[in-house]
């Protein structure tokens, strides 16, 4: 997982969703971000701006391949 999403912290407001270039998050079925493809995530940190609650923080893993 390449995102900390504080859940309790969530409005589900989508925000995140919207802005990714991405395409990597996605909503569940109440409304709360995941990560739908988490190894297309480009690190752009994007989703943790525009969360209007400051529910997400982007981390960055040791790339080894």
């Amino acid at each position: 997982m390449n995102l900390l999403i504080d859940l309790q912290c969530c409005t589900g407001c989508g925000a995140c969703v919207e802005h990714c270039p991405g395409h990597v998050l996605s909503q569940d079925e109440e409304g709360r971000p995941y990560e739908r493809y988490p190894d297309d995530c480009w690190y752009c940190g994007v989703c943790e701006t525009e969360c209007p609650a400051q529910c997400i923080s982007l981390l960055f893993p040791y790339l080894i391949r």
